[in-house]
């Protein structure tokens, strides 16, 4: 059951989370990480298992559990942003295989806003001021041709 909970844990921070797999990867602790996730999870399996939760109810309330510390991350926010935003952008990003990368990057440029400013979803000042930092990185970051697709979509605010 542990070695199926990591797996799922790591695919989960691939797919939702993919800031912390890569600053793990880079410190070379995502075994350690791993371990100390489920090992945080004490004999939650073995209650559930007492209880007579079928194997599936199982992982995914342990999974749950996992979890719940790894909601309101900044790197969903801005892939959100950039979809409703920038949308030929994001989709060009992704049909590239550059959109996680390009996120990261992005998520490295807005981290002194989101210290700033803090983290509320529902903050329309945070929200102008990362539209504002994505398109200043466009900018500085883009041939000519490419900053155009990137103006483009901000005239849709």
């Amino acid at each position: 059951m542990q070695e199926l909970l990591k797996l799922k844990l790591k695919n989960f921070l691939q797919q939702n989370r993919p800031d912390i797999l890569v600053m793990l990867q880079q410190d070379g602790s995502t075994g350690i990480y791993l371990d100390q996730k489920i090992n945080s999870l004490l004999d939650m399996p073995e209650k559930l298992l007492v209880d007579g939760r079928p194997p599936y109810i199982m992982v995914e309330l342990c999974m749950a559990a996992l979890t719940a510390d790894l909601e309101n991350s900044h790197f969903e926010y801005l892939s959100e942003l950039l979809d409703t935003e920038f949308p030929a952008v994001s989709d060009t990003f992704r049909i590239n295989g550059l959109l996680t990368y390009e996120l990261l990057n992005l998520l490295e440029e807005c981290r002194p806003l989101f210290d700033q400013l803090g983290f509320n979803e529902e903050d329309s000042m945070l929200r102008y001021a990362i539209t504002g930092t994505i398109q200043a990185y466009a900018e500085r970051n883009w041939n000519s041709k490419n900053s155009g697709l990137w103006l483009s979509q901000s005239g849709k605010n």
